[in-house]
């Protein structure tokens, strides 16, 4: 499999702790990664927690990056906490989004431990929220979407909005985690998913990802939805 695509880009990744190629849905989503945005521009993964997807994504973006695709790699996630708006957090714009942005530095770390900060004063990582893109555009850039399931509409729309063909976007979330409690849906869709299908047709892809690497305390903790239709189920059974 590693042939059709070069050898050296799979074994950058075993290199940082990531062999793919045991993971057909991780492989597929790789490729549609690094191939060419005059391709595919877009790529959407819709994957539970722990599946990778957002590790895998700015790993692409960093090593597109490091081989001179692209010039930086931009990583955008809302930024809402307990219904209270980054804006209204203390501190400068880096202090209010870092907590959030963790893991985009975290899988740059797996590229070098500090990559993040050279990076960011060289101009080549960005991480932004959509509340701060007004008026900017997106040239030559791979951009990551991350937990976009709890992103609205306008917010998507924004950040769509900014970007110049020739970019890479690729956004990512779990309709499991929804944690925005004002997100809107559109005919019970979430914004994620409206976008999803939104794309189709043109040069867009979709994944997704099924085994969850940080184990079985993580897969059960993400499945505790079935036992919330047990309980439902059970309470409906006691009121017949």
């Amino acid at each position: 499999m590693a042939n059709k695509y070069g050898d050296i880009r799979w074994k950058w990744l075993e290199e940082r702790g990531f062999n793919v190629l045991g993971d057909k849905h991780q492989y597929a989503y790789m490729q549609s990664l690094w191939t060419a945005s005059d391709i595919v521009q877009g790529v959407f993964c819709e994957s539970p927690a722990g599946t990778g997807k957002t590790v895998l994504a700015v790993l692409a973006g960093a090593y597109a990056v490091e081989n001179e695709e692209y010039d930086k790699v931009i990583y955008i996630r809302n930024t809402e906490v307990v219904g209270k708006e980054v804006g209204f957090l203390p501190g400068e714009l880096d202090a209010k989004i870092a907590p959030h942005m963790a893991p985009f530095v975290e899988a740059l770390d797996y590229v070098k431990p500090g990559t993040y900060e050279e990076w960011q004063a060289q101009g080549k990582a960005t991480a932004t929220t959509a509340t701060y893109l007004r008026g900017v555009t997106f040239t030559n850039a791979f951009i990551i979407i991350d937990e976009a399931q709890s992103i609205g509409l306008e917010e998507l729309q924004t950040i769509y909005t900014r970007v110049k063909d020739g970019c890479k976007v690729v956004t990512t979330g779990s309709l499991r985690q929804i944690d925005n409690p004002k997100l809107k849906r559109y005919s019970g869709l979430t914004p994620f998913e409206i976008y999803m299908e939104h794309y189709r047709g043109q040069r867009a892809s979709y994944h997704k990802l099924e085994t969850n690497y940080r184990g079985e305390w993580s897969l059960h903790g993400d499945n505790v939805q079935d036992t919330v239709e047990t309980i439902k189920e059970a309470q409906r059974n006691e009121r017949k």
